[in-house]
């Protein structure tokens, strides 16, 4: 416990990893990259990650609460639509080719030879348990390949890498061989790698118009810590010997020294791949380094990351983050259910699950420094619902003084998310999980997407393909894109739901969405577990009889009662994505609804708690003719309407307003508080029949000011009868 608690920021340079009180040793920077990093920091202090970014967060085997490495990739483009791509297993005849089109422009770059044989890839996961996501850190702006003439831009390496890819080790070969003999068509790119076994960050950047192809380092997260990114390249000097864990291009150094990105004479040791190739900026640490610094502090507690604070801010860059952490006793801290007693936690406390990097994915910098929501420090732009999101653009200038929103890790932009499990111990057509949704990470309920499934359900598929090769054919998806919505598309009615926490209502409907979101995500993690476990229980079956290929499918649960091939548990995989997927499309249907028809018209809505609907008691003319007897005279009024009942439901419409600071400040902006304000009277009876008319333009009898009209309306006949 000691040695982990002192090993809870590390951070690996050079060929030694460092550990002085939990801190890294300071990263070394050539005196030639200090000239740089200064002229840039004059030249782009103002420089934010645009529209297109993304968020990535890697969990070794070691930190995984059942040994499973794990990944959690946000897709942050306001362009893109949300969708799962499928390229089926094939077997391809010789000299066969492939078409590699562009994954941001959509534009066809090349064609390059296609592989014997390709596996089943659906999402971002294959067949085998092989799972890939990326941000983006641009770099330098002279080796942005975007337009060179190369063909390998970074989604089709991804996709293409999975099709013909077990391990990630495999992985980067594979991308460095295709843009090293294809050329590159993108610019600095992060991807993350989990296999079975580990988890993988490989940094990359093309050689713009002085070379072709691409630089690179990968680096494996060590057993028991995690490691995120997100748009800003975060390898500094690295292991030059210690293949096992570290893998990089041959040219990566020299090609530095040949641009002027690194002194001839400086040694090796000393070449820090993120001084190079992406210096960093004020953008690139509020904007990208700011979200792993909020992960981290979830991890390892705030205190252990106060030292970076300044440096997530963008104030202090010299003072660089840990690239990996190695969760602790703050994880356990969450882990607890909040009736248990406090104790020095286990081992097991400190690791993570799929559950927890979940929720993870759905931080907003909340009881932060960064905090954006106006709860803990004033702050307009969280306008009257304290929402934690800001419209774009980040920045924003205010006479000749630029200014920057912050940037969270769960972001109104993303087209997709998932966070994937990749199971050693699962047959392969199960052995990747992607928990997947369309749209924002902090409010949209996850489906489960196995790497091995084979058809893509049909409210989350998409005819015209995240790339054209994985498009499903006509028929077997909604009518739909980035800009034309169906309400039989995922996207766009998960993105009806996470509308309601961006508006004036964000607080009051995020608790609502908190509710409904957790209550449906923990009924598909069951769900899938079970299903999971009739698998395995069903491969431990010795029985050679399998299942007749032309059975009806009409549940999942159907295909599992035998021993099962890998072709069967696919089938059998596919069956219950698909109706997983489409239950919880209808109930997430239901929840934009009840959100709807809590917020509308600006009330906040509820069932009365003294009010219920009663069925109308029969009337004295219907019974007459049934040969009851009727009501004495007077007593119909009262059996038709017992106490406390309504023909039909009559909600509470509570009215919401805004909290007192926001009146506050309403008050103070311009004329308002002379446009607005009512003129005083000292006469109680006037304002009395003022909120009484009030009242009853909205429909409403306030008791109380009534029953001090009728009081005054009584003295008045009185006055009038003496008179």
């Amino acid at each position: 416990r000691a040695r982990r608690a002192q090993r809870s920021v590390t951070h690996r340079d050079a060929s030694t990893t460092s550990r002085v009180e939990g801190h890294p040793r300071p990263p070394t920077m050539p005196p030639l990259a200090v000239c740089h990093v200064a002229f840039l920091l004059l030249c782009f202090a103002s420089v934010v990650v645009p529209g297109k970014s993304c968020t990535n967060v890697l969990v070794s085997a070691g930190a995984s609460l059942d040994g499973s490495p794990l990944l959690a990739y946000n897709a942050d483009s306001g362009s893109l639509y949300g969708s799962v791509g499928l390229f089926p297993a094939k077997t391809h005849t010789p000299n066969t080719t492939r078409e590699v089109w562009s994954w941001d422009d959509a534009v066809f770059l090349g064609t390059i030879p296609e592989a014997e044989t390709t596996y089943n890839v659906i999402g971002n996961a294959n067949q085998f348990g092989l799972v890939i996501g990326e941000t983006t850190f641009g770099g330098l702006p002279e080796l942005d390949c975007h337009d060179s003439g190369g063909v390998m831009d970074y989604g089709s390496l991804i996709w293409i890498t999975l099709q013909r890819c077990k391990t990630c080790d495999c992985a980067i070969t594979t991308i460095d061989d295709l843009v090293q003999t294809h050329g590159y068509a993108s610019d600095g790119e992060s991807f993350s790698c989990v296999d079975t076994t580990s988890a993988w960050l490989m940094e990359l950047i093309g050689k713009g118009a002085f070379e072709k192809g691409a630089v690179w380092v990968a680096t494996r997260v060590p057993e028991g810590a995690v490691l995120a990114h997100a748009n800003q390249a975060r390898t500094s000097t690295f292991s030059m010997n210690d293949p096992s864990n570290v893998r990089f291009a041959a040219d990566v150094v020299d090609f530095a020294r040949r641009i002027g990105r690194f002194p001839e004479n400086a040694p090796d040791a000393k070449f820090d791949f993120t001084n190079a190739y992406d210096p960093l900026t004020f953008g690139g640490a509020r904007h990208g380094e700011s979200r792993v610094w909020d992960v981290y502090r979830q991890l390892v507690g705030d205190a252990a990351m106060a030292p970076y604070l300044e440096y997530a801010k963008g104030k202090d860059l010299g003072k660089r983050m840990p690239l990996f952490v190695f969760p602790t006793a703050a994880t356990a801290t969450k882990n607890k259910r909040k009736d248990e007693p406090s104790s020095e936690p286990d081992e097991r406390e400190t690791k993570l699950t799929v559950t927890q990097l979940i929720a993870l994915m759905r931080s907003k910098m909340e009881n932060s420094w960064f905090d954006t929501r106006g709860l803990h420090r004033a702050d307009l732009g969280a306008g009257p619902g304290h929402s934690a999101y800001r419209a774009r653009p980040l920045t924003w200038s205010d006479g000749d003084t630029e200014y920057a929103n912050e940037r969270t890790v769960s972001t109104q932009q993303t087209a997709w998310t998932f966070v994937a499990a990749s199971r050693a111990d699962l047959p392969a057509p199960v052995r990747a999980i992607q928990w997947w949704a369309p749209d924002d990470s902090g409010t949209s309920l996850r489906v489960p997407i196995y790497g091995g499934a084979t058809r893509v359900p049909y409210h989350f598929a998409d005819a015209s393909g995240p790339d054209p090769g994985s498009a499903v054919p006509v028929g077997h998806a909604p009518r739909a894109d980035a800009l034309n919505p169906s309400m039989d598309s995922a996207f766009w009615v998960w993105n009806l739901v996470s509308s309601f926490a961006y508006g004036d209502r964000a607080l009051e409907s995020e608790k609502i969405l908190t509710k409904e979101l957790e209550l449906h995500q923990h009924e598909a993690l069951a769900k899938a577990l079970a299903f999971e476990e009739k698998i395995v229980t069903s491969t431990a079956d010795n029985s050679k009889g399998g299942i007749a290929r032309g059975k009806a499918l009409d549940t999942s649960a159907a295909l599992l009662s035998s021993s099962l091939r890998d072709t069967e548990i696919a089938e059998a995989a596919t069956v219950f994505v698909e109706e997983t997927a489409e239950f919880y499309f209808h109930a997430w249907q239901n929840v934009f609804l009840k959100l709807f028809a809590h917020t509308r018209d600006g009330f906040s809505f509820a069932r009365s708690a003294t009010k219920k609907v009663c069925p109308p008691a029969p009337s004295k003319k219907a019974r007459r003719a049934s040969g009851s007897p009727g009501d004495e005279p007077g007593d119909e009024l009262e059996s038709r309407n017992p106490p406390g009942c309504t023909s039909r439901l009559v909600p509470d419409a509570n009215e919401v307003g805004y909290d007192k600071s926001w009146r506050a400040r309403i008050a103070t902006d311009g004329d308002n508080r002379e446009h607005y304000q009512v003129p005083k009277e000292n006469d109680e009876e006037h304002q009395d029949w003022v909120q009484w008319k009030r009242a009853r333009m909205e429909k409403r009898r306030p008791a109380e000011t009534k029953a001090r009209l009728l009081r005054l309306s009584a003295n008045e006949r009185s006055k009038v009868a003496r008179v």
